[in-house]
């Protein structure tokens, strides 16, 4: 008798200890995502696809995040490049992204899904002007390729002085209004230095680098960026996946000499990383970096800006840091989006329209997934 009352005992413990791990395991995967977050942001950028394999990629990567706890995203920031080719077909890309959006979080708005446009791009009614936006928990500087361009030491001076001046402007004015949400900077080109085109891809970058870092110094703002898809380009900052915050040095390219050698250290202010190559990296295995595809989360916290990225494999990293402002209780104007942030809507509609005709087509005679 006593054997068999030892013997359940120790059933019922063991029982005891397998349900313990298994919802412990449960909840570390439920922790994922903070609790203490009122906002969710998704990017990615660089799909670099002819295909659906990316888009698919990225539905895979938003559904392994939802497993860990991610709520409906607030908004979903690309950073540009929908295709291989240098061509405008940026519409059928930006579809296929709010049709995984939506395969993965179906109450989501598709109007949430914001793209602007990368170097593959030509310029489109899918983008969002350069420019600001009021996002309701969060203010979004847009700023498109044709604002911003690669190969800046062919063409770019002028053209990135206006833009760090309309940067500036806005800038100035959340700060007068006492706007103390954080501000999201989404473009395509980086800012830091790279070897690419000889040292001369964003030779200009100081002057929106130069407009971010001082106005840094009383907002939270966070730089996103796509372009160099690793390669050798930005291996010494992670490679395809990068982040850099307050007080890392950086290297920003020097105006006044084009050049694979000479640029100039500079102290972040900001915080810096790349939204996530979805689609394509040319990782050099450097050691010191990585080649994964990724998207990622970026969480508005009260106190603090959480940033969790994903691969089609799971969890891939965590960052965090503290903020300057706090939300208090006006972290969310209520903005809404009722309409697509795009420069021309009725043009926008007419392209979504007839690239959903397009891709419906495709689909049923078997060429993609749509």
């Amino acid at each position: 008798m006593k054997k068999t009352a030892t013997g359940i005992a120790a059933f019922i413990l063991a029982f005891i200890m397998l349900f313990t791990a298994f919802t412990s395991s449960f909840s570390a995967a439920q922790a994922t995502f903070s609790a203490d977050a009122y906002s969710t942001i998704v990017t990615a950028s660089d799909f670099q696809t002819d295909d659906e394999a990316a888009y698919n990629r990225f539905a895979t990567v938003l559904g392994k995040m939802k497993k860990d706890g991610m709520p409906v995203p607030h908004s979903v920031l690309v950073g540009g490049d929908y295709s291989k080719m240098q061509l405008d077909i940026a519409a059928p890309g930006v579809v296929l992204i709010k049709n995984r959006f939506l395969s993965v979080y179906p109450d989501a708005n598709p109007n949430s899904v914001i793209c602007i446009q990368g170097n593959h791009d030509n310029p489109s009614p899918v983008f969002a002007k350069t420019g600001l936006y009021d996002m309701g928990t969060y203010s979004l500087f847009c700023i498109n390729e044709d604002s911003f361009p690669w190969r800046q030491y062919l063409r770019g001076e002028e053209t990135v002085k206006k833009t760090a001046s309309a940067l500036e402007s806005s800038l100035n004015n959340l700060k007068k209004q006492g706007d103390t949400r954080p501000v999201i900077v989404l473009t395509h080109v980086p800012l830091h230095h790279s070897t690419r085109s000889g040292g001369g891809d964003n030779l200009y970058s100081s002057y929106i680098f130069n407009v971010l870092n001082n106005a840094a110094k009383d907002m939270d703002i966070i730089f996103l960026f796509g372009h160099n898809h690793s390669s050798t380009y930005d291996d010494y900052i992670g490679g395809a996946v990068n982040f850099m915050k307050a007080g890392d040095t950086i290297r920003i390219p020097d105006p006044e000499k084009r050049s694979e050698e000479v640029y100039k250290e500079e102290t972040l202010n900001f915080t810096y990383t790349n939204c996530g190559y979805i689609g394509y990296s040319d990782n050099s295995n450097s050691g010191a970096s990585t080649n994964k595809l990724t998207a990622m989360a970026i969480e508005l916290c009260n106190d603090k800006i959480n940033f969790v990225r994903y691969c089609e494999s799971g969890l891939f990293s965590t960052e965090s840091v503290e903020r300057i402002n706090e939300a208090g209780d006006s972290y969310d104007t209520g903005a809404k989006f009722d309409k697509p942030i795009v420069g021309n809507e009725s043009g926008w509609k007419m392209s979504e329209a007839f690239w959903s005709l397009i891709l419906g087509f495709l689909s049923k005679l078997g060429f993609i997934k749509f």
